[in-house]
């Protein structure tokens, strides 16, 4: 979308709103009048005013930057989404900054709830970082490299599924569900999105002692989630 249709859909909106609450039944007609000729002029519709109100934000990173998003991150993004009221999508593309690709999770959904659960991502995201680094730290120094990668893989599963049960849901209304999937057909039309395919952590000897040693740390969990800015404390507390 252009900042010039952008400029005209705001102000349509405006438009709109005058037309619903105006007491003077003559300035609402007005106003309505000139809202129906900016759409028609601009072929706009009502949907695309309604969009408006659906606001996104990408993560700073993700705890994988493989090209094969792992399912485990799609589990974090899973539970930020319930936490949240939010919906997201996942982005694997270059870094401009330093030239590499990377993965980043974008949170889209009403007000100001995609820029919280993007900040919450990245601050969880490091959490499982910091916990993994921790599991594989833990496992025998004679096991080979891909038997502790695919250990730390299901540590990660499980923890992000124990942290899921753990978090309260966000109760989102009817009509934002509608306007969030309005919003994910545009930007798949928009941005040809395709359908996501995570890879699943590798089945390996003592892959369930370490799901459940994820999915039991993840249980001790808890997202402070009821702000309303990115300064306040967003972050996994364990229960001593």
């Amino acid at each position: 979308m252009t900042n010039e249709t952008e400029k005209y859909l705001a102000k349509i909106k405006k438009l709109l709103n005058l037309a619903r609450r105006s007491s003077n039944s003559h300035e609402a007609a007005t106003a309505l009048n000139q809202a129906q000729a900016l759409m028609r002029k601009h072929k706009l519709s009502q949907n695309d005013i309604d969009l408006m109100d659906i606001t996104s934000k990408a993560s700073k990173g993700a705890p994988s930057h493989a090209q094969s998003i792992p399912r485990y991150m799609t589990f974090l993004g899973q539970l930020i989404c319930r936490a949240m009221g939010v919906n997201c999508y996942y982005s694997f593309r270059r870094n401009y900054m330093n030239g590499q690709k990377q993965n980043t999770v974008i949170f889209y959904g009403p007000d100001e709830r995609p820029e919280i659960a993007a900040y919450a991502f990245d601050v969880l995201s490091r959490q499982m970082v910091k916990a993994r680094r921790i599991f594989i730290s833990s496992l025998r120094k004679n096991i080979k490299p891909s038997t502790k990668t695919a250990r730390a893989d299901q540590f990660c599963e499980g923890w992000a599924e124990g942290a899921y049960q753990a978090i309260e849901p966000f109760i989102v209304t009817e009509s934002e569900e509608t306007l969030m999937a309005n919003f994910l057909a545009k930007m798949k039309k928009e941005q040809e999105l395709s359908d996501l395919k995570p890879r699943e952590a590798k089945k390996c000897r003592g892959d369930q002692d370490a799901a459940e040693a994820g999915f039991n740390e993840g249980l001790k969990a808890r997202l402070n989630h009821g702000v309303s800015s990115k300064d306040s404390a967003l972050s996994l507390e364990y229960k001593s």
